[in-house]
């Protein structure tokens, strides 16, 4: 299934055009094997996904190579979320790296395709009626930042400002609160990084964490865990991506000197 645009050629996820997919992202890594693990744990989660949910992703193809895609899911395909809404979608990113391809509208039409699936009920929320859909709008430091690309695109922001969101066929509804880390004993003296298999970036991003905590902690026991194969490890911790001593570390890893700071505060 496709749809033509000049040079640009849309199609849906399927079990053929997985390595496209990866493709777009991870061209320049395949022979990174730390990358690579997060390749098999993002094509394990991709299969999983066409085989109950349908279409997952949308990849563009330009001049007949896949240059762009855009990846999304039902909210209550979620395992990690304690609470999830019904006939939502959620965007988990839109991101095109070809500098060929770039300013020729290339995101624009994959998020087209998607929105034009929810109104005609023919996407992945199978043929319900798509209440809104729910942009992860972060920004990746290249290109157009997310959080503007959606907001040009008719995204709004939710009411507590935190997300952006396009309403289709319903109101939007907050997500129910699940609260603040609580310090739990099991914790301490120890590190827990989450990573998940959505986007392979996610398991590198979890093991240059490790390598940055063993920098000042040496003997820090330091436990990484797949949030998708163990999600009630993340909903006990409220979600939070890293904890060190039982307190929720703040600052991302790339903010080397900072995160690092925090790790130590942390320890005490």
């Amino acid at each position: 299934m496709f749809s033509m645009y000049r040079d640009v050629r849309i199609e849906n996820l399927s079990e053929s055009n997985i390595d496209d997919l990866i493709s777009v992202c991870s061209s320049g890594r395949l022979d990174d094997p730390i990358h690579q693990r997060g390749i098999l744990l993002k094509k394990r989660w991709l299969r999983e996904m066409l085989s109950i949910w349908g279409s997952c992703a949308k990849i563009a193809y330009y001049q007949e190579k896949p240059v762009a895609q855009v990846l999304y899911h039902p909210e209550e395909a979620d395992v990690t979320k304690a609470f999830k809404r019904k006939n939502v979608l959620v965007l988990d990113c839109a991101y095109n790296p070809t500098s060929g391809a770039q300013k020729l509208g290339v995101g624009t039409k994959l998020l087209e395709s998607v929105i034009q699936d929810v109104k005609h009920r023919n996407s992945c929320l199978g043929s319900k009626a798509c209440k809104f859909v729910l942009a992860k709008a972060f920004n990746t430091g290249e290109f157009l930042p997310l959080p503007e690309f959606y907001r040009k695109r008719g995204f709004v922001p939710t009411p507590d400002g935190e997300q952006l969101y396009l309403p289709v066929d319903g109101d939007y509804e907050p997500a129910k609160p699940v609260g603040d880390y609580e310090p739990l004993e099991e914790d301490r003296n120890r590190a827990i990084v989450f990573y998940g298999p959505t986007c392979q970036f996610s398991y590198q991003f979890a093991k240059k964490t490790e390598s940055l905590i063993k920098e000042i902690a040496p003997n820090m026991q330091i436990d990484l865990i797949n949030e998708w194969e163990k999600p009630e490890e993340s909903i006990k911790r409220k979600n939070w991506w890293l904890t060190v001593n039982a307190k929720p570390i703040h600052t991302f890893f790339m903010e080397t000197q900072k995160f690092q700071q925090e790790i130590g505060r942390a320890m005490g």
